[in-house]
């Protein structure tokens, strides 16, 4: 049979050699993915604890000697450390032992000691349990208040409530990334625009943040550039390019880049963002982990209803014309629709509005994607004076 990889990283070349743990999952469901045997569940927890997780952890005398280990090692920060005594820091993580915590499924036990607790450099050997990434994340957030960390971090090991993924993850690691979940950018429309967005996503995705694009500004497939016709790439080539700006840049391999694309409905390059999530897309045009999504204001669905055509804008030439960015434009169609077909210095095509909301379900279908925004919506519940033109990763 082919190797396979258990969840140490070694490889396994017979089938005698797979994880015990990794068999028992295996009987809880059937092939078609219905429950089976569950008892199966609470065996492969067991066994995954005592078969890898207790033989992989390294070990200490006391919690003095791990933490000097971890603060010496540049594995923790000592600034939030410092701003309790030792008996309470001790106290705090007695705390959160004191729960006996025990795993459910084997699934969030492989998660959580695969995905968030602190490893060694290497990611051979274990640093931390469960309990001491939960006492670490209370101590460095209740920020010296020790009553207030004993009470977060029985809350967070009953699973009462439990912080994002960034948070989850970075909290007083020495090398770390940001404990914020998602960041919205805009991109510009030239060059330099586009370059900048592609470094602040880069920079952003290495920080631990899911990151979306507004791409609705960028200037259509076949548009001129310096009145060079048929000079632009299109949204898509900026796609591709985020598309492996994320694989690239995660956050040191413990955590997959994330990001998503937005478009408005009414722009151009609609139909072939689109195409990038069908199953028929070919390596060319598809979009591997990069995400995507598109805002659909109002007028998309009064032509869809009434089964009329709708009209495709290239932004450039809507920017030439009006001195506004297509995007500020383009969610608002309520007030500008009309206007922008009726002038004929705006370069538009025609596409039935129906069989786009059908190739919207029918993608959707295939890839779960794209997510979709009703732009007016959203804006009716907006308190601010600027509309909001995209929405976020997650």
């Amino acid at each position: 049979m082919s190797a396979e990889v258990n969840a140490g990283g070694q490889q396994l070349e017979t089938m005698n050699e797979i994880p015990e743990w990794i068999l028992y999952n295996s009987m809880v469901v059937d092939e078609e993915g219905k429950p089976r045997n569950l008892k199966m569940d609470k065996k492969a927890v067991r066994s995954y604890f005592l078969n890898y997780v207790n033989q992989n952890t390294v070990f200490f005398h006391t919690l003095k000697e791990k933490i000097d280990y971890l603060l010496e090692n540049d594995y923790y920060e000592s600034e939030f450390l410092e701003q309790y005594t030792f008996e309470q820091v001790k106290e705090v993580f007695q705390t959160a032992y004191n729960v006996k915590f025990r795993f459910e499924s084997y699934m969030s036990a492989f998660k959580v000691y695969n995905d968030y607790v602190l490893k060694t450099n290497d990611k051979s050997r274990i640093l931390e349990r469960y309990e001491d990434r939960m006492a670490i994340i209370a101590l460095y957030h209740s920020r010296g208040d020790f009553e207030k960390a004993k009470r977060m971090v029985t809350a967070l090991v009953n699973q009462e409530f439990t912080p994002a993924t960034p948070t989850l993850l970075n909290t007083g690691r020495k090398r770390r990334g940001e404990f914020v979940s998602c960041f919205l950018l805009k991109c510009g429309d030239s060059l330099n625009d586009i370059s900048r967005t592609l470094e602040q996503a880069m920079q952003l995705s290495k920080r631990g943040g899911g990151v979306s694009i507004d791409l609705t500004n960028v200037r259509a497939r076949g548009e001129s550039i310096k009145k060079v016709v048929g000079a632009a790439k299109g949204v898509m080539g900026v796609a591709k390019l985020l598309d492996q700006a994320f694989r690239y840049a995660d956050q040191m391999g413990q955590r997959q880049g994330a990001g998503a694309v937005y478009l408005n409905i009414f722009h151009s390059d609609v139909e072939e963002l689109l195409a990038s999530k069908a199953v028929s897309a070919d390596a060319d045009s598809r979009l591997v982990t990069l995400s995507i999504g598109l805002v659909l204001p109002d007028k998309f669905m009064e032509l869809a209803r009434k089964n009329q055509d709708m009209y495709l804008f290239y932004p450039h030439t809507v920017v030439e014309e009006y001195g506004i960015p297509f995007g500020k434009i383009a969610v608002d169609m309520d007030k500008w629709y009309d206007k922008l077909v009726a002038n004929p210095r705006v370069k538009k095509r025609k596409v039935s509005a129906r069989k786009m909301l059908q190739t919207i379900a029918v993608i959707q279908s295939e890839s779960g994607y794209p997510y979709l925004m009703y732009a007016d919506n959203v804006n009716k519940a907006n308190p601010l004076v600027d509309p909001v033109e995209f929405s976020n990763l997650c």
